[in-house]
């Protein structure tokens, strides 16, 4: 049997108590159980599921970048006594 680590807000962890001592169990069992589930669960049941979204994101799996402003949103300004050197584009 192994052991894992999970990182989670104060207030997930608090509501994740909560709900356990409702049932009379523990988070450990409740994690334990949901991941022994796991390969049982359809695929459309996780569809869209995003791990950065949930808790703490894994340090390993980051955001893309922002796509770019579009070219006319962008800034174009005249440089002190110059032209602007995108009017010659």
């Amino acid at each position: 049997m192994r052991n894992i680590t999970v990182t989670v807000s104060d207030r997930t962890y608090h509501q994740s108590r909560v709900w356990a001592a409702q049932r009379g169990t523990s988070i450990s069992r409740v994690v334990a159980f949901l991941l022994n589930t796991l390969p049982d669960v359809p695929r459309s049941v996780l569809r869209g599921f995003d791990p950065v979204d949930y808790g703490t994101p894994d340090r390993s799996v980051k955001k893309p970048a922002p796509p770019p402003a579009p070219a006319a949103a962008r800034a174009t300004t005249t440089p002190p006594g110059g032209e602007n050197p995108q009017s010659k584009l």
